[in-house]
């Protein structure tokens, strides 16, 4: 009679060894216009948005088909939109406790945006400050912040010759996430 709930899965937005015993989850409550003009929201965006601090909820992981590069001095360049930006969050805090940790890491350049700025720069600050501190070279667009609209397509264009240095000449280790 009441149809099952479809599993949703959502991307983990931390690193298990920089956050030990914590999984954390970049969710956005989805909401939309109902036909008769009433709001709408999400089943378990919002259930996930209200859930209370120290509340449990039954969850379990997959296999995540984005693997972190062996090679800890490899670039690493991502690329997202949203909370696309939550696996690349955990890539830089896994790189932040490997830095910890005395290993040399390499580069990393992130290709994020978004509508608004204001709206969507999640972990503002802790992007600016993995920034400040040499971990990741943030390539932000934002489509409405300006009259000219600029778009992640845009960003990763203006880095051309430093992706084509670390993934296109031989002998070249870099990789490119999406």
């Amino acid at each position: 009679l009441i149809p099952t709930i479809k599993q949703r899965v959502y991307s983990i937005c931390s690193s298990s060894d920089y956050r030990p015993g914590k999984c954390q989850l970049l969710v956005v409550r989805e909401d939309w216009q109902a036909k008769g003009g009433e709001t709408k929201y999400g089943l378990c965006s919002s259930f996930l948005t209200f859930i209370r601090s120290g509340a449990f909820c039954v969850a379990h992981s997959t296999h995540s088909v984005m693997q972190m590069p062996e090679d800890k001095s490899a670039h690493i360049f991502m690329a997202g939109l949203g909370t696309g930006l939550a696996p690349f969050r955990a890539y830089i805090e896994q790189r932040k406790f490997e830095k910890a940790k005395g290993h040399k890491v390499g580069p990393m350049t992130l290709f994020f945006g978004g509508r608004y700025s204001k709206a969507e720069y999640c972990y503002r600050d802790e992007c600016e400050a993995f920034e400040a501190e040499g971990l990741v070279k943030c390539c932000n667009a934002w489509s409405r912040d300006q009259k000219q609209k600029i778009y992640v397509q845009h960003k990763i264009m203006e880095e051309a010759d430093s992706i084509w240095n670390e993934l296109g000449r031989e002998g070249s280790t870099g990789y490119f996430f999406l």
